[in-house]
């Protein structure tokens, strides 16, 4: 191969193997259920229009600074909903991140995958639901106080269901259930936890 027909070739590859190096990645998606109100303002992140990806990605939120114990990514909504507005809401807020805080009355004794907080009006609670061993919820946090953060879920359950998942339920926390004092299918109302944090008090 003479000299210069290996410099035409070096000049059709070396640009093409270079453009690879100049590809960005597209932004990041939106955390899921994040609304434009909920999102931090620019400001707070310190993101200016124009910055570079790392830069962005080094200014994202982080877990607001909060007594008790962290778990999980801990909790970066701002401003809670009661658990009484929350599930009067449950349609419109399925799938939207929020913040909700409460005593915690209940945790799972089988793995921790849950807890059930205390709602605001009497006889109402709401049930954090975890992934099993990413987050676990030790039993001893029952009559302490929690802020938890996640993504609404709402799942209507058929006759059957409502009585196996109440059976399950009963099951995990010895306690006696009699599958046919279930008369009505329910629908379940929970959060799935991103993140939490357990003090002793409010």
């Amino acid at each position: 191969m003479n000299f210069k027909t290996l410099a035409a070739l070096l000049s059709l590859v070396i640009p093409f193997a270079l453009s690879g190096c100049c590809k960005t990645d597209p932004a990041p998606a939106e955390a899921p259920g994040v609304t434009a109100a909920e999102a931090p303002a620019a400001e707070d992140q310190g993101a200016t229009e124009g910055q570079a990806p790392a830069e962005q990605e080094a200014t994202a939120p982080t877990p607001l600074a909060m007594a008790g114990d962290k778990y999980g990514n801990g909790v970066t909504v701002r401003e809670s909903i009661s658990v009484s507005e929350l599930l009067a809401r449950a349609n419109e807020l399925d799938g939207q991140r929020v913040r909700v805080e409460g005593e915690v009355i209940e945790v799972c004794k089988k793995k921790g995958c849950w807890m059930n907080l205390a709602g605001d009006q009497p006889g109402t609670k709401l049930r954090i639901k975890v992934a099993d061993d990413v987050i676990v919820f030790p039993t001893e946090a029952e009559g302490r106080y929690a802020v938890a953060e996640g993504l609404v879920k709402r799942m209507p359950l058929s006759l059957e269901d409502s009585r196996g998942y109440l059976a399950h339920e009963a099951e995990e926390q010895g306690r006696e259930f009699d599958p046919a004092s279930v008369t009505e299918a329910i629908t379940i109302v929970r959060v799935d936890g991103l993140g939490a944090m357990i003090r002793d008090t409010k």
